[in-house]
């Protein structure tokens, strides 16, 4: 599905019927295209925050959501996935982020 349409970001809830975030990342990591996956949860919980972009997601966004919050990220992540360079598709490590969630 993936390769029928073009995308540059995937939108997906933290756990799923059939598996969670991760395999979508898997999926998509699969394929030859830079795609940002931004991951929904019903809490702010800093460890999955911090898991998602260790794994290369772009976001996550925490419920209740908010509809201009919703459009900033998805069309952040879609322009970065066209700046990034294929190479640096899941190779960010946020040590920011690491340095956040630690204080």
């Amino acid at each position: 599905m993936l390769e029928a349409q073009p995308v540059q970001a995937v939108v997906t809830d933290a756990v799923l019927h059939d598996g969670d975030w991760r395999r979508v990342l898997e999926i998509v990591e699969q394929g030859r295209r830079r795609i940002e996956v931004v991951v929904c949860s019903r809490l702010g919980d800093p460890k999955l925050w911090l898991d998602v972009l260790e794994q290369g997601g772009y976001d996550v966004l925490v419920q209740p959501y908010q509809r201009e919050e919703i459009k900033r990220i998805v069309e952040a992540a879609a322009a970065r996935s066209y700046i990034r360079p294929p190479a640096q598709a899941r190779s960010h490590k946020p040590n920011a982020a690491r340095t956040a969630v630690a204080g």
